[in-house]
């Protein structure tokens, strides 16, 4: 009889400990400081999973500009954070380089032509949009092309178009 009750009990309280646990995790939208922007990823790279590939543009962004602003890589429930830069990748076309594996093409050969359009918003404003076309993506996170295509964008909508400094 008391057993149910228990069990009532735990059930409850680990439910509890799992959303406090998920808040902590990630930061709500309003309380995220003016000058960080979150990073919001569309889309897929070659090498990388959904979370990876945020990870990756936060870390890389952050390496190209530096201070006073700070990038995070954006998880669910972010998407309108206030700042915020969002990534939409498009795969233009894959070219299979020779070698196959029992007759089908192998993806570690392959070579993928992506268009990456980025826009860029301040205070829940959007600011502008940049498109960097055609980047030959190989795959994975030392991939050169890669790189260049963060620097691009993050010069693009930070060094020659500075938004407002932050105020803090």
């Amino acid at each position: 009889m008391h057993v149910p009750k228990i069990y009532l009990s735990m059930l409850t309280a680990f439910v509890f400990i799992l959303t406090s646990v998920a808040k902590a995790e990630t930061p709500p939208a309003s309380s995220i400081e003016s000058n960080t922007f979150v990073i919001v990823v569309s889309g897929d790279i070659p090498g990388f999973t959904q979370a990876q590939l945020t990870d990756f543009l936060a870390k890389k962004t952050q390496d190209e500009i530096g201070a006073p602003w700070h990038f995070i890589a954006g998880r669910s429930g972010e998407e309108l954070a206030p700042n915020r830069m969002v990534w939409l990748f498009k795969t233009l076309r894959v070219e299979w380089k020779g070698g196959s594996h029992k007759g089908f093409p192998s993806p570690t050969y392959s070579e993928t032509y992506l268009s990456a359009e980025v826009k860029l918003y301040l205070k829940n404003d959007y600011q502008m949009t940049t498109l960097d076309t055609n980047p030959l993506v190989m795959g994975g996170p030392d991939d050169k092309s890669l790189f260049k295509m963060v620097h691009d964008v993050s010069h693009a909508l930070f060094v020659e178009n500075k938004p407002n400094t932050p105020l803090r």
